[in-house]
């Protein structure tokens, strides 16, 4: 059957995305957008991973000064992880460039052999962005990977801007199916029908679970957390909580009691939110500790102020995505919590791939077969990431973190996947996995076990011969060197701030 007209069910931000990119990409497909404002978007992912900053540039087609401005976006260079194996401990997810082909952990593990290295040495040795974010630096390098923060908000009001199609805001009162079919749904009396449905109703999941009872699968087990705590913080005045200071080019997340807390600097304010299990803590008690964690981190002056929303989500995804005619995306065909920015990232790589598939205007069993296993592959991917997150903590001072101490471990699974050289990089490249395996500070064996990956034997190598041994030396030696090339090319780089009043927010100086 070839599609010729597209009704897309939701908006926020993954609804404006797809209509743009059916726009944009197929502009001879008739395509109609229903939302109603009197259901509100999430929008509470505001952080991205370097997939999203592709996508907007390659599929949307959209220039990147252009947008940043509208939607109060800054720049993302890396991930933080606070307390989550050990209180006061921190690991890195930094992002990479081309230039960094000669990252090793192979070095570096056999560095740590030799001398007592803390874990932030990793970091030093391998990634510009790891001194980037320390330093709140930012300049755009060739081949450098970088991400965003943003208002998805905005985001999404810049991408409606773009849109060339019908718009119908309105609620739907009813929908029509037939046979595992969307026959029509119905918005202020008038029945809209049309080849194919675009499910972007969110944890709704109005066509896809509502309608068309399509089987769900639960994470709950392996990711606790069901509720979040949002709000927004504005940058303060002086030196020590200004802009300049606050806006670091970097998520920030730190656990708590029961769940974690992230901070997502954007050009006018932070926001931020405390994910946690409800399992585990009421909502009133998680209320007064995100609002102990807020006067700490910002003060009494605005953490005191903060107004909350509160969110109720579940973790887990429909057995299949694309059913017949309705296609769901994002929260609508799943979620994971949002610890590594995935959210609309894989609303992009979604849409990405439908539309590779749409431009042969086919919806035949085998297309959809083939689409719903390429996105549970990707769930699954994204979901033992997440989890790998946790694994292995050390700590057991609430009921939260003891139950995941005692039932949440690093499995084979997860290390084979932190090892394999033949997943495509495309959520998690090799040193993204590596960095949180090293970062949790993996036990031993799996140390050797990574040595062993690059064809050594870890007991003959630490029994080598002299010549052996000065080949290691020299490796120490190469990675101190790049320790010291990186934090130089870090100093001579402006501030993430001045690089956005001068490249993004040149209009907006003194908002």
């Amino acid at each position: 059957m070839k599609i010729k007209n597209v009704c897309i069910v939701g908006g926020g931000t993954t609804g404006w995305m797809m209509a743009v990119a059916l726009n944009v990409n197929m502009p001879n497909l008739k395509v109609t957008l229903v939302e109603s404002e009197e259901i509100p978007s999430i929008g509470v992912g505001e952080a991205t991973i370097p997939l999203t900053a592709k996508f907007i540039s390659s599929v949307l087609k959209f220039d990147e000064k252009e947008w940043m401005a509208a939607s109060d976006a800054t720049y993302k260079t890396a991930i933080r992880f606070n307390n989550f194996s050990k209180i006061d401990e921190s690991f890195w997810h930094p992002f990479w460039s081309d230039d960094e082909i000669h990252y090793n952990t192979y070095d570096w593990l056999i560095k740590r052999q030799i001398e007592d290295l803390p874990t932030e040495d990793f970091y030093k040795s391998n990634f510009i962005a790891w001194y980037m974010s320390m330093d709140k630096r930012f300049q755009e390098i060739k081949g450098f990977q970088h991400a965003h923060h943003m208002d998805a908000n905005k985001f999404a009001r810049y991408c409606q801007t773009q849109f060339e199609g019908t718009h119908i805001n309105a609620t739907v009162s009813s929908v029509e199916e037939k046979d595992g079919y969307i026959k029509s749904i119905t918005v202020d009396g008038k029945e809209i029908k049309s080849d194919l449905f675009i499910d972007c109703t969110g944890f709704n999941a109005l066509l896809i679970g509502e309608t068309l009872n399509e089987p769900y699968t639960s994470y709950e087990d392996t990711l606790l957390n069901d509720s979040a705590l949002v709000c927004r913080i504005p940058y303060g005045n002086d030196p020590f909580t200004n802009r300049q200071q606050e806006c670091h080019p970097f998520t920030d997340c730190t656990a708590l009691s029961s769940g974690w807390v992230f901070n997502t600097p954007v050009w006018s304010r932070t926001g931020t939110g405390y994910v946690y299990s409800s399992k585990f803590q009421s909502r009133e008690d998680a209320e007064q500790e995100f609002r102990i964690y807020l006067v700490d981190r910002f003060g009494g002056d605005r953490g005191d102020i903060a107004e909350f929303r509160h969110i109720s989500f579940k973790t887990g995804k429909y057995e299949r995505s694309w059913v017949n005619n309705c296609l769901a995306l994002t929260l609508a065909s799943g979620f994971i919590e949002p610890l590594e920015s995935t959210g609309l990232a894989l609303a992009c790589w979604q849409i990405e791939n439908f539309i590779d598939v749409l431009k042969d205007g086919d919806m035949s069993s085998f297309i959809r077969a083939t689409y719903n296993d390429k996105v549970n592959m990707a769930y699954d991917e994204i979901h033992t990431f997440i989890a790998m997150h946790y694994a292995n903590t050390k700590r057991e001072d609430t009921e939260y973190w003891k139950h995941i101490k005692n039932n949440l471990h690093i499995t084979q699974k997860m290390v084979d996947y932190a090892k394999n050289d033949n997943v495509p990089d495309i959520w998690f490249p090799k040193k993204s996995r590596e960095c949180v395996l090293i970062g949790l500070d993996i036990p031993s064996e799996y140390s050797k076990q990574h040595i062993t990956w690059h064809g050594e034997n870890f007991e003959s190598i630490m029994k080598s011969d002299d010549n052996e041994k000065e080949f290691m030396t020299a490796g120490v030696q190469y990675l101190n060197g790049r320790k010291n090339m990186y934090q130089s090319i870090s100093n001579d780089m402006p501030w993430h701030e001045d690089y956005l009043k001068e490249h993004i927010h040149v209009e907006s100086e003194d908002s």
